[in-house]
């Protein structure tokens, strides 16, 4: 069993996240719907990100049919709040007209814990009812109903969006691509069972850093983490943090409404990883670099 330190701390990033519930008849075609969604990520060059929590059986949703968990993320402007919900605003539009909007038989709700705003689905989606679009009552909620000709596209009038926490992470170290491999499913479907907490894009491979050299790409935002790269170990050198019996090291990132959320999965989920074979080191990742551009929380775990 590997040994974890007594005392971890963590640097999360403030931020906005929308949280929406898809349902439809079978739980296979959710899945792809909801993959599709959490895809469009793009957080490097400063736009947003995506993931899913959990799937529900039929008895747990609204309509008594499949649902998946999904939320949308943006990280907060601290020169301008306001913007940073517009930017959530306009990125879950673009996710929703792109990858649910087209999809059969399908419902949208709200899944928002707590909600200070709101995505208004009337005013960003009405138009593609072409005015022939209505508000109906279902489920005890209101629903913007949209005709198409595959059946009419439910979505719930006003979608929550409430601050969060994002990046909370861990680099895991594996001695070979294969190693890792083998974990990742297990993983992502291990942390289904904590819905208070999304993972973003699976196990990480690119482990980037945030900063790059190239000035003449001023959009991007996050760049090669050199010193955690196993190809560069000759060229970084003395600077390298990776173990001679380490090729693949991997990032597992995980967001939530909640400081305590954070907290608990990421107990539970060191408890277990360190008792993978797997796995060679696990560290957690911080930020002391960039404190001063970003909106950053620091919460340390302890353990006995």
């Amino acid at each position: 069993m590997k040994k974890i330190d007594k005392n971890l701390s963590f640097d999360v990033f403030r931020g906005l996240g929308a949280s929406i519930l898809i349902t439809g008849f079978k739980k296979e075609i959710l899945k792809h719907i909801a993959l599709e969604f959490c895809a469009q990520s793009s957080l490097p060059y400063g736009k947003s990100e995506a993931g899913i929590h959990t799937f529900l059986s039929p008895e747990k949703t609204p309509d008594h049919r499949w649902g998946v968990v999904c939320s949308v993320w943006v990280q907060k402007n601290s020169d301008d709040e306001e913007l940073s919900s517009k930017f959530l605003i306009k990125f879950l539009n673009e996710r929703i007209s792109t990858s649910l909007f087209p999809k059969l038989g399908i419902r949208v709700f709200s899944w928002t814990p707590n909600p200070l705003d709101f995505f208004n689905s009337e005013k960003e989606l009405g138009d593609f009812g072409d005015s022939y679009n209505v508000i109906e009552e279902k489920f005890g909620r209101k629903f913007l109903s949209i005709p198409m000709t595959g059946g009419d596209f439910w979505i719930e009038q006003k979608i929550g969006i409430q601050p969060g926490f994002l990046g909370a992470s861990l680099f895991l170290f594996f001695k070979t691509v294969k190693s890792a491999m083998k974990l990742e499913s297990k993983i992502s479907n291990f942390l289904f069972k904590y819905p208070d907490t999304v993972q973003i894009y699976g196990l990480i491979a690119s482990g980037s850093k945030i900063g790059a050299r190239n000035i003449n790409k001023k959009d991007l935002i996050i760049s090669t983490n050199e010193v955690y790269c196993p190809s560069l170990k000759e060229q970084v050198g003395r600077e390298s943090k990776v173990p001679n019996d380490v090729n693949c090291i991997t990032e597992l990132v995980l967001n939530s409404f909640s400081i305590g959320a954070l907290k608990t999965t990421l107990r539970i989920i060191l408890n277990n990883l360190r008792k993978t074979k797997n796995i060679i080191k696990i560290t957690p990742i911080c930020y002391d670099e960039v404190k001063e551009l970003f909106d950053l929380v620091n919460f340390t775990l302890i353990f006995e």
